[in-house]
């Protein structure tokens, strides 16, 4: 009983939990939906995700190593195409916080596909992980996902989001144009 009592069990988690795999299971159904319906519900998810990883409690990994990716680079890769594919020119957008813009002549492009692809890995190692059950492989998850969530995906959510902006508004632009 005192194992519900950990963090990982927490309401904010749960609530996660929730969203990201919601997300996970969508990302994974892109490569079969239209671009216009795949760019309209990433306009809601991101900030979603966003805002439900924010909330999430501090954790302290008290064992390091028992935690394991399950995401692929196969996966990955293989998602990346089909999301590259799918969007095609919407795909690209310049970044203009991307650290190495300072040193750089040229500007800085990044891809939607690459940022979702990003997330979805980073959440589905976390769901993954969580569903073990493991209070202590859960701490030290829960840890992972918030230190990554400071470093990499939160930032790939507040980059991409306007990227998306974009994409759905100028498809919607382009479509009326035909």
């Amino acid at each position: 009983m005192e194992d519900f009592q950990h963090v990982g069990y927490s309401k904010e988690v749960i609530e996660f939990v929730a969203v990201a795999k919601e997300f996970c299971d969508f990302v994974e159904t892109i490569p079969t939906m239209e671009r216009k319906d795949v760019l309209q519900r990433l306009q809601k998810f991101i900030p979603l995700i966003y805002l439900k990883g924010s909330l999430l409690p501090a954790c302290e990994c008290e064992e390091e190593g028992l935690a394991e990716d399950t995401v692929t680079e196969e996966q990955y890769n293989y998602l990346f195409g089909e999301l590259h594919r799918l969007f095609g020119e919407y795909d690209e957008y310049l970044e203009v916080f991307d650290e190495s813009m300072q040193y750089s002549e040229a500007p800085v492009v990044h891809s939607i596909s690459e940022k979702v692809c990003d997330i979805y890995q980073d959440l589905k190692n976390f769901i993954t992980t969580f569903r073990c059950g493991i209070p202590e492989i859960i701490g030290e998850a829960l840890w992972m996902l918030n230190n990554n969530f400071e470093l990499y995906w939160g930032k790939a959510c507040a980059e991409v989001l306007r990227a998306v902006h974009q994409a759905v508004y100028r498809l919607a632009d382009d479509e009326r144009k035909m």
